[in-house]
C-alpha cells in the first residue's frame, strides 16, 4: 500500500527534501458530510489576522480560511499559478504588476471580492498604525491601483523579483473589508476570507472549529468541519491521538516516536522541516552588544548532545543558519564544542566576571521539546560561569510580549530579557534574513544593526538576476554565522507527526505548514 502522505517545502527553487507520496483524490470528489477533522498542536493561535501574524499554529489554520492572489501550483512548488487572480502581466521596466481577477467571488459574510478588496488589504498592511511584522515585505510597493472592479495594478519603487512569492505567502491572505473595518481590534478573532472553510469558534486555550464553506470557488473541502485544540504537553497530544479524542497529532515528542511506530492504530510520519531553533541574543546591551561574546556562547554548547539525549537523535546540528530546504543555502562550518574557549573569551571581555544575571526566556510546547532543551542550555552557560534566570512562557502571551515595541527596548521587543528561545521555518532567503538581520525591520527582536548586510538586503531586494541575488544572500549567511551572529543556534528541526488511523490526504510542507482542506477521514 502506498503512502499517503505527502512532503514540500514552500520556496520556488528544487532543493533536496524528501517527498512522500500521496493517495490522490478525484477533483470534486464528494465531501464528507457531518465528518469532523480533530487536530491537536502543541500552542494555540495568537492571532487570527494574517497581518499581524508570524505563528505558524495561526499559519495552519489561515491555509483553510483565506485566499491569496497566487499560489503554489502543487506540492513540488515548481511554478506560481493563479488563485484569485486569474492571471497577471508585468511591465517592460518591472515596476508595473496588473492582475486580472476572479469573477463571482464573494468572502464568507457576502462581501463581492474585487480589485477594490485587493488595494485594501495591502494597504491595510503598509499601514505603520495597523503594526504589521510582515511590513517591511511590501515596502517596495509604491501604489495599488483599482482599475476597475476585477482589474487591479501594483506599482513598486524598485523591480522586484520575490513580488509574486510574497502574494502567495499567508499573510498576503485577503481578508473581508466590510469584517475589518466592521470588527475593529476585534477582527484577531472574527476572521472572515474566501477560503475553503468559514470560522465558527475561538474559545482561546480551548479550540477552534471552522466549517466547510459550501460557496468556496475551488475545490470543496472535504471534511464537514475541523477543530484545533492546544494540548502543550507532548505526552498528553500522544494519548490524545492513541485514545481516538484527536486525529492528527503534530509535534510529536521524540520519546513517543517508536512507541506509533510500534503501535496497531496511529502512525508516525517523519518529515525533514526548515524550521531552525535557536535562542535569539539581546545586541544592545550587555553583555551580547560584544559580537565575541555571541560567538563564544556558540561555542559553549554542545548541540549533538542535546539531540542524542533530549532529542532522541530526530535533529540535526547546525551548519549555518539556513538549514536544508531553504532557499539559497550556503553551508558553513558547525560551531566546535569548546566550553574553554568560551570562558575564556567571558574572562577577557569581563576580567571580574559578568556581575549581572542572564535572563533566559523560553516557550513550552510550541518546540520540539522546547523548555527540557532551554533548560539544557542554561546548564551549559552557567558552566561557562554566568549567572542566568529562567522564565517560561505560554505561546501566544511570549509573541505578545516579545513583538510589543517597548520604551528603551530595542523598539520591537524586550529589554527585560537577555535571549528568548524562537525558531524559524521560512524558506523564502530574503524574508528569513530580512527579518531577522535588517536593522530596521519590525521583525528584528534583537536590535542587531550591521551596515554590511543592510548594504547587502538593500542590493538583493532590486536584482533580478537571479545567481547574483542568492550571491549576496550567500555573504549575508557567512556573515551572521562567522563573523557576528545575532543568535544562538541549536538544531534544525525533523516534523514528527501522529496520525490516525483513516486519515489520507495530508499534505507536510517544509516549514511545518500542513495543508487539511482536502483530507479525508474513513469512520
Amino acid at each position: 500500500m502506498s503512502n499517503p502522505f505527502s512532503m514540500t517545502r514552500r520556496t520556488h527553487i528544487k532543493l533536496a527534501l524528501a517527498l512522500f507520496a500521496s493517495v490522490a483524490l478525484p477533483i470534486g470528489a464528494a465531501a464528507q458530510q457531518g465528518v469532523e477533522l480533530r487536530i491537536v498542536q502543541g500552542a494555540d493561535v495568537d492571532t487570527l489576522d494574517p497581518a499581524v501574524s508570524r505563528s505558524t499554529p495561526s499559519q495552519l489554520v489561515f491555509n483553510n480560511i483565506f485566499s491569496t492572489l497566487v499560489r503554489w501550483k502543487d506540492t513540488k512548488l515548481t511554478e506560481l499559478v493563479p488563485d484569485l487572480a486569474e492571471s497577471w502581466t508585468r511591465s517592460d521596466d518591472g515596476l508595473k504588476w496588473t492582475f486580472k481577477l476572479r469573477k463571482d467571488v464573494k468572502f464568507h459574510d457576502g462581501t463581492p471580492f474585487d480589485a477594490e478588496a485587493v488595494k485594501f488589504n495591502i494597504e491595510r498592511i503598509l499601514d505603520p498604525a495597523l503594526g504589521s511584522p510582515n511590513r517591511s515585505l511590501f515596502t517596495g510597493i509604491s501604489k495599488v491601483t483599482a482599475v476597475d472592479p476585477l482589474t487591479v495594478e501594483i506599482e513598486t519603487k524598485e523591480p522586484s523579483p520575490i513580488l509574486l512569492e510574497t502574494l502567495a505567502d499567508e499573510y498576503s491572505a485577503m481578508n473581508s473589508p466590510t469584517a475589518v473595518k466592521g470588527a475593529g481590534r476585534a477582527y484577531s478573532r472574527k476572521p472572515v476570507g474566501t477560503g475553503p472553510y468559514v470560522f465558527s469558534e475561538w474559545i482561546p486555550g480551548q479550540s477552534l472549529t471552522l466549517t466547510r464553506n459550501p460557496d468556496y470557488f475551488g475545490t470543496p473541502g472535504k471534511v464537514e468541519t475541523m477543530t484545533f485544540r492546544p494540548v502543550p504537553e507532548a505526552g498528553a497530544r500522544l494519548i490524545e491521538l492513541q485514545t481516538g479524542n484527536a486525529d492528527i497529532a503534530l509535534n510529536i515528542a521524540p520519546e513517543s516516536a517508536g512507541e506509533l511506530k510500534q503501535g496497531d492504530g496511529a502512525t508516525l510520519v517523519e518529515a525533514p522541516s526548515s524550521f531552525q531553533i535557536f535562542f535569539e541574543l539581546n545586541t544592545t546591551k550587555p553583555p551580547f552588544n560584544d559580537p565575541r561574546l555571541r560567538l563564544a556562547i556558540n561555542q559553549a554548547i554542545d548541540r549533538q548532545a542535546i539531540i542524542d539525549k533530549i532529542l532522541g537523535g530526530y535533529g540535526k546540528v547546525p551548519e549555518g543558519i539556513f538549514p536544508e530546504g531553504v532557499q539559497g543555502r550556503v553551508q558553513q562550518a558547525a560551531y566546535a564544542y569548546d566550553p574553554d574557549k568560551a570562558k575564556a573569551i567571558f574572562a577577557e571581555a569581563f576580567p571580574g566576571g559578568f556581575k549581572e544575571k542572564v535572563v533566559i526566556w523560553t516557550s513550552a510546547g510550541r518546540y520540539m521539546k522546547d523548555k527540557e532543551v532551554a533548560e539544557t542550555v542554561q546548564s551549559y552557560l552557567n558552566a561557562i560561569g554566568l549567572e542566568t534566570e529562567f522564565k517560561v512562557w505560554e505561546w501566544a502571551t511570549y509573541q505578545k510580549t516579545l513583538y510589543r515595541a517597548e520604551e528603551g527596548g530595542t523598539g520591537k521587543g524586550t529589554n527585560e530579557a537577555n535571549m528568548w528561545l524562537l525558531g524559524t521555518g521560512v524558506t523564502n532567503a530574503d524574508w528569513r534574513l530580512h527579518r531577522k538581520f535588517y536593522s530596521t525591520d519590525s521583525s528584528n527582536l534583537t536590535g542587531y544593526n550591521n551596515p554590511r548586510v543592510d548594504a547587502l538586503m538593500d542590493m538583493a531586494a532590486t536584482e533580478m538576476n537571479y545567481d547574483a541575488r542568492m550571491k549576496a544572500y550567500g555573504d549575508v549567511q557567512a556573515i551572521v554565522w562567522n563573523e557576528a551572529p545575532n543568535a544562538l543556534s541549536l538544531f534544525d528541526q525533523v516534523q514528527l507527526i501522529g496520525v490516525g488511523p483513516g486519515i489520507k490526504g495530508l499534505q507536510i510542507f517544509g516549514d511545518e505548514i500542513v495543508r487539511l482542506d482536502q483530507v479525508t477521514k474513513e469512520e
